[in-house]
């Protein structure tokens, strides 16, 4: 069984880590080699949404592309209320939860993780 966890910790900041994270899932949420694939903003990645909405960026195709793709797309509550991006999650419909506990349950369960 092959699952994969991709969790971007990188911001605007670091433009092309983002861009290939997203592009990375959406190309293997197509080509359903793998049993499961999530996403995570985690860390500064929590800030992606707010930042991509904000300036129009033309990455904004395709963080709609992945948030309609059926991937569970989760960001970090708790680094989102630090950050100040709760409501630029919430107007993204991004769910906020703790997914620290849940990376770590991740692991012992086989997944591999990938960060960006």
């Amino acid at each position: 069984m092959s699952k994969l966890a991709v969790v971007l910790l990188s911001d605007m900041k670091e433009s092309v880590k983002v861009e290939m994270a997203m592009r990375f899932a959406l190309v293997a949420q197509q080509e359903k080699l793998l049993d499961d694939l999530r996403f995570y903003f985690f860390g500064p990645g929590v800030r992606v949404p707010g930042q991509i909405l904000e300036s129009g960026s033309e990455l904004e195709k395709v963080l709609q592309q992945l948030l309609n793709s059926g991937m569970t797309t989760v960001a970090c509550v708790y680094n989102a209320r630090q950050m100040g991006e709760a409501e630029h999650l919430q107007k993204a419909e991004i769910e906020a939860r703790a997914i620290g506990p849940e990376l770590t349950r991740l692991v012992a369960d086989g997944y591999q993780v990938m960060t960006f």
